[in-house]
């Protein structure tokens, strides 16, 4: 038996629940305690100190980065919509990702019972389902990986990536054209049609 599709909706800093382990990759301030911080190393940010709520444990590594679990969530007014996630202890590991809805207007996926054990995930509204990007210096050539979303389990800082069975889906897909069809569906919906 499997969960209920999991939406992805936004969820503000609010919906973040405190990181109760520090690992020693990152130094804290008053571990555990209101306004607690670790300190991140990055090769594009520099040395920030991140609010432990924004601290994400990987209940499985995400491929190709079989060693790092733990990766703070950047957010960058410069760069937004973009979500960083920088591992902790590696400062070169940065994986660019983006809120599924804003690339496909809508998005849902099924999780097994072990996948959502695995994640702490009691509750639907929970979850935020991310596309990691390849960015490229010409923006006609980023890509967007649809075939292994990641999971993150707000209430609990748990994330997973999640590769789909569907060889549809590809890995790296031109964003330009994901938001190109994405737009052309919504105005053959406008005019009452159905998608082709």
């Amino acid at each position: 038996m499997s969960t209920p599709a999991v939406p992805h909706a936004p969820v503000g800093s609010a919906g973040f629940s405190p990181y109760r382990q520090i690992r020693p990759e990152g130094r804290t301030t008053s571990a555990g305690a209101p306004g607690a911080t670790v300190q991140v190393k990055s090769l594009r940010f520099g040395t920030l100190d991140v609010p432990s709520d924004r601290v994400v444990r990987f209940v499985r590594a995400v491929v190709g980065f079989d060693n790092l679990l733990y990766y703070a969530a950047i957010e960058d007014k410069e760069s937004a919509p973009i979500l960083w996630l920088q591992a902790l202890g590696a400062p070169e590991v940065l994986l660019p990702a983006v809120d599924a809805c804003r690339v496909t207007g809508s998005h849902s996926l099924e999780l097994g019972d072990e996948e959502a054990q695995l994640l702490e995930l009691e509750q639907a509204e929970d979850a935020r389902v991310l596309f990691v990007l390849t960015l490229t210096p010409d923006p006609s050539g980023i890509t967007v990986n649809l075939r292994a979303p990641i999971v993150w389990n707000t209430r609990r800082a748990t994330a997973m990536q999640v590769v789909l069975q569907d060889p549809t889906l590809p890995v790296a897909q031109s964003l330009e054209g994901v938001i190109r069809e994405r737009r052309s569906n919504k105005e053959v919906a406008r005019a009452g049609l159905d998608t082709p």
